[in-house]
């Protein structure tokens, strides 16, 4: 801890996408750029408020001053870090997915799972997926209410969960004038008016990747590893703001007015009952904001326990950056409970 009273903050990946948003959200914490510390692999510099920060080579030496290491990077860089410069920082989160499924590396969403850090002496935790950071959020209060013995989720995933990429991608193909796919995107077809039902490699079963991800890490969060449950991962033509259709069976029975209190009463979540006056939850209510809005809860019609609700979420935000700070203060109040801002 400086003299200030705050940590030494270091950011790996500042310069792509979910980097820029974690130092967004740091700034508007107040974290002085004093306290913090960019890292990239190349000489640059970045914004941050209304200054810039030069972008530094994270070594032994810059490790040693850091209080909390936030990775931005992809799963291989992120086990370079930790297993080298990384290893005595008192506190690392990664977004990659290096390490999510390790049995001894909690996978923190601390609305659904935070107590799992209240018993944990390790130095290092994994933030979740975009996609199941948000579905969790909404699924944690139903879980704690009545059980839940299956799921059956969608996802509408916005081009920025393909990092730099594919929001590249999108605005090429947004502003040519032909029906090609854009090079170098990283989506398996052309995105720009377009919805592409595959996201990640596909396996031999004809599960993609990310379908695999999301399942797994579902069960592991919610603390339930026999979940039945079943995703289908699409990648739609929205610049930012994850969506998810989510189909619940819970293990009790339980009024749907019931359901709807204990989403409005969760932390993390703004419950939007839709009236001529007020709209379902959209991925444009999202951007910028920290809650998972949570809408259309209905039950489904001739399936006993069954229940239906939309989830939208800012993929940057609760999906990945703002999840990570949640996690590093509630890991350690007293040492990082300042870098969390007020919720926008």
């Amino acid at each position: 801890m400086t003299d200030s009273g705050w940590p030494t903050v270091g950011v790996a990946g500042a310069r792509g996408v979910v980097g820029g948003v974690l130092l967004s959200i740091l700034a508007d914490a107040g974290l002085p750029a004093g306290c913090l510390r960019a890292f990239g692999t190349e000489p640059g510099e970045v914004g941050y408020g209304d200054g810039t920060l030069t972008l530094a080579i994270l070594d032994e030496a810059a490790a040693a001053e850091l209080d909390v290491l936030f990775l931005a990077t992809d799963g291989a860089v992120s086990r370079e870090i930790v297993a080298g410069p990384g290893r005595n920082v008192p506190l690392i989160i990664d977004n990659s997915s290096a390490f999510r499924l390790e049995p001894d590396v909690p996978l923190v969403v601390p609305e659904a799972n935070g107590s799992v850090l209240d018993r944990y002496g390790g130095t290092l935790v994994a933030n979740p997926n975009c996609t199941t950071a948000a579905a969790v959020v909404a699924l944690a209060p139903i879980r704690d209410l009545a059980g839940l013995e299956s799921v059956d989720a969608a996802s509408y995933q916005a081009v920025s969960g393909a990092g730099r990429a594919g929001l590249n991608a999108f605005e090429v193909e947004r502003a040519g004038d032909g029906a090609e796919r854009a090079n170098g995107s990283p989506f398996h077809g052309r995105i720009a008016d377009n919805v592409v039902p595959q996201i990640d490699a596909m396996d031999d079963e004809g599960w993609t990747g990310e379908e695999r991800k999301i399942m797994a890490e579902l069960r592991k969060i919610l603390g339930l590893p026999e979940l039945d449950v079943s995703v289908t991962a699409v990648r739609v033509p929205v610049h930012t703001g994850h969506s998810v259709a989510l189909h619940v069976r819970t293990q009790r029975p339980v009024e749907l007015g019931a359901v709807m209190d204990a989403l409005r009463d969760a932390p993390g979540v703004e419950y939007r009952h839709a009236t001529g006056s007020s709209r379902h939850p959209m991925p444009l209510d999202v951007v910028g904001r920290d809650p998972v809005l949570v809408g259309r809860l209905r039950a489904i019609p001739g399936r006993e326990r069954g229940l239906a609700l939309w989830v939208s979420s800012d993929n940057l935000r609760k999906g990945a950056a703002l999840n990570a700070i949640q996690v590093a203060a509630r890991s350690d109040p007293g040492r990082f409970g300042r870098l969390v801002p007020p919720e926008r």
